[in-house]
């Protein structure tokens, strides 16, 4: 990339292909390693800085927008959720989860109840049944399981994430404007966002997928917005068709022969990471499948039990994004949306990083649910005994 950078310049990727030279029109990457190349020449250690500055920007702007999307939900706790969300992300970005990630969950989980305990109180008479206990449990489970699994390190070190990372970065600070703006009717913020929403779409192809997740939050805050949400919509859609019709216009339209070796040679493997991801029960298929109807297995298997567990654990999954279904479905859609396109081809650690955005604020959302309702209950019981 350094190479093509020496010979031809910074300004010749506006009109043309990346420095990678691979079929791809991503100007404003192109632009960001050029400009450290004359910043930092051969130094590793610019490369990585900037790196390093763009995901605490990042984390920045996965703070504002989760407070701003709680509130906007009527979230009364939108302010501690949105600094879970961000003090995770961050936290993932620099490996800390990565060092405890060979922990059980388990140990957290009981930290956090402790915590809770020790705020609230615990009612000398406080019951709580067994099926209230294991939705709880698992909420608080797979939340803490999810944000522990997860690092971001890598991102820092290798060169090439910048699409990923000025994309993701861009995308997450336009959201906040131009929900900002559809909610306080300011089109000065919709101009924003959807600047930002191009310098997205110029650094990474991923961002495109954000179109209809504004199209549906259009919809569904339709009464509120009134015509505001259709401008955030259109304010996206032509900044989507605008980078589309340069690429095609710049660029050949036949794939090039790495875009061809990156996509999945089937269907199944795509169907199955999409699953997996989205919804984590569904990766025990395998498994199963493996192991038939010789489900004599587990009184030797412990990892039959394993999935047992997780999968009736779910269910606090399901009964708290019903219960907080505005905040966490929101959530679930960005994850959903920006990992469809990905799930297609063949994984990369920074094919995840926008899709986290949304799943951290899932997992940070099922973690506080699971602790509104232990909290919930004990005060109850608590005034209960105390009457």
């Amino acid at each position: 990339m350094l190479d093509a950078v020496q010979r031809h310049g910074a300004l010749r990727w506006l009109w043309g292909d990346w420095l990678l030279e691979n079929g791809f029109y991503r100007p404003i990457s192109s632009l960001s390693i050029a400009l450290d190349y004359t910043l930092y020449g051969e130094a590793s250690w610019g490369f990585r800085l900037t790196n390093w500055l763009l995901m605490a920007l990042t984390a920045l702007g996965a703070w504002a927008l989760a407070r701003a999307y709680a509130r906007l939900v009527g979230s009364p706790h939108a302010d501690w959720l949105a600094l879970g969300v961000g003090v995770a992300l961050s936290l993932q970005q620099t490996g800390l989860t990565g060092i405890v990630a060979k922990w059980s969950a388990w140990w957290f989980v009981a930290a956090a109840v402790g915590v809770c305990i020790s705020i609230t109180g615990w009612a000398r008479h406080s019951r709580v049944s067994g099926f209230q206990l294991l939705l709880m449990l698992g909420a608080l489970f797979w939340g803490f399981d999810r944000l522990l699994g997860t690092e971001y390190t890598r991102l820092i070190t290798w060169v090439p994430s910048r699409t990923a990372l000025l994309g993701a970065l861009f995308s997450v600070w336009a959201m906040y404007a131009l929900v900002q703006g559809a909610t306080q009717r300011r089109g000065w913020q919709l101009a924003l966002g959807g600047g930002l929403y191009l310098l997205a779409l110029g650094s990474y192809e991923q961002p495109i997928a954000l179109v209809p997740l504004v199209g549906a939050l259009a919809f569904w805050r339709r009464r509120d917005w009134g015509g505001w949400g259709a401008r955030a919509f259109a304010t996206v859609a032509l900044g989507a068709a605008l980078i589309l019709a340069l690429r095609f216009a710049l660029l050949p339209a036949e794939p090039t022969t790495y875009q061809r070796q990156q996509l999945r040679s089937s269907l199944s493997g795509p169907i199955f990471s999409y699953l997996t991801e989205l919804l984590p029960p569904t990766g025990q298929w395998q498994y199963w499948r493996s192991v038939g109807t010789n489900l004599e297995v587990l009184l030797v298997d412990r990892a039959g039990w394993d999935h047992l567990a997780g999968t009736l654990l779910y269910l606090g999954v399901l009964t708290a994004a019903w219960r907080w279904r505005g905040l966490l479905g929101g959530a679930w859609l960005w994850h959903a949306l920006a990992f469809l396109p990905m799930a297609f081809l063949h994984p990369f650690e920074h094919y995840m990083y926008l899709p986290q955005l949304g799943k951290t604020l899932f997992d940070v959302g099922l973690i506080a649910w699971g602790l509104e309702r232990l909290g919930t209950h004990l005060r109850t019981a608590g005034s209960l005994t105390g009457s």
